[in-house]
């Protein structure tokens, strides 16, 4: 059983199609029984951007996507 978070960041030019293995991730990390906070960042898609997803996931509630404060 995992006892830590950790981030999984995906990203690409616009049109690569980040958005769908990301979100196929997420959800296999969800049906197993994963807590997790996902973030999308979408860059100017006229300018020929970037897409980044990242997901932070963990067996408890996560609600940032940055390490804990003490």
């Amino acid at each position: 059983m995992m006892k830590q978070t950790f981030a999984v960041a995906i990203g690409g030019a616009a049109g690569q199609g980040v958005a769908t293995p990301g979100d196929i991730f997420a959800k296999t990390l969800q049906s197993s029984g994963l807590h997790l906070n996902a973030y999308n960042a979408y860059q100017s898609i006229i300018r020929g951007g970037h897409t980044f997803l990242t997901i932070r996931t963990g067996p408890e509630k996560v609600t940032n996507m940055g390490d804990r404060s003490t």
